[in-house]
């Protein structure tokens, strides 16, 4: 009776531990899913906007970076404003980029040349990671 019971017992748990991780590789494949939909329906960045990288002075190699992708609209005066992110930020990075656009202006010389055009687009916001 005692060893029915223990062999009842382990294959209770092992049909348990079966079903869960069956159960995580489905919603593994879920989420891959909705992400490769909505990453196809974003454009891709038509460029990469440093908006910290002025106010360092030095050499950015070597130090880790974050990219955020954003649609933003460039204003002709060189101002950015943020209208949606593609992945949503964390609270502090979220915060870190509002401050940091206040201050950031595109140069004069990249509307100029048309090598940076005023509108809304799709951007990479870089920043380095140990100013947030």
């Amino acid at each position: 009776m005692r060893k029915c019971f223990l062999y009842l017992v382990c294959v209770l748990l092992l049909v348990s531990a079966c079903i869960s991780e069956r159960a995580k590789e489905d919603a593994k494949a879920g989420k891959k899913e909705v992400n490769e939909s909505v990453a196809e329906s974003v454009p891709k960045a038509t460029m990469i906007l440093w908006i910290d990288y002025d106010r360092r002075g030095t050499s950015a190699q070597g130090k880790s970076l974050l990219n955020v992708k954003a649609k933003v609209n460039i204003q002709p005066d060189g101002s950015v404003q943020v209208l949606e992110y593609v992945d949503e930020p964390s609270v502090v990075v979220e915060s870190y980029i509002r401050k940091t656009l206040r201050r950031y202006r595109v140069k004069q010389k990249f509307l100029e040349e048309e090598s940076v055009r005023p509108g809304v687009q799709y951007v990479y916001l870089r920043m380095l990671k140990e100013l947030i």
